[in-house]
């Protein structure tokens, strides 16, 4: 009886460390996780998403939209698509309806 009390006290351990090793992979992978999204975020940020050049911020209107240099893209962000939209009810506010 003393040998199977011993087994079950080293089966117990055994799971809390192998519990204690998956939490700290989980955690590991976790970190690596949002590492990876931090450094693709600064990959990208700011950059055309057609030709990959630095944007440029310019003021247009109500907002300032990121102008590409190279193709001449301009690209907004929903909040300025929102502006753009509540301001100008015109041919603008019908096509940004579109996107909404």
């Amino acid at each position: 009886m003393h040998a199977k009390a011993g087994f079950r006290e080293q089966l117990y351990f055994a799971r809390q460390e192998f519990d204690r090793r998956r939490r700290v992979a989980d955690e590991r992978q976790a970190t690596s996780l949002s590492e990876e999204r931090d450094r693709e975020r600064a990959l990208h940020l700011m950059k055309c998403p057609k030709c990959g050049i630095q944007l440029e911020e310019i003021p247009l209107d109500y907002v300032r939209v990121d102008k590409c240099l190279s193709c001449e893209g301009l690209w907004l962000d929903k909040s300025e698509l929102e502006v753009i939209r509540q301001e100008d009810g015109g041919f603008m506010g019908t096509i940004v309806s579109v996107f909404r």
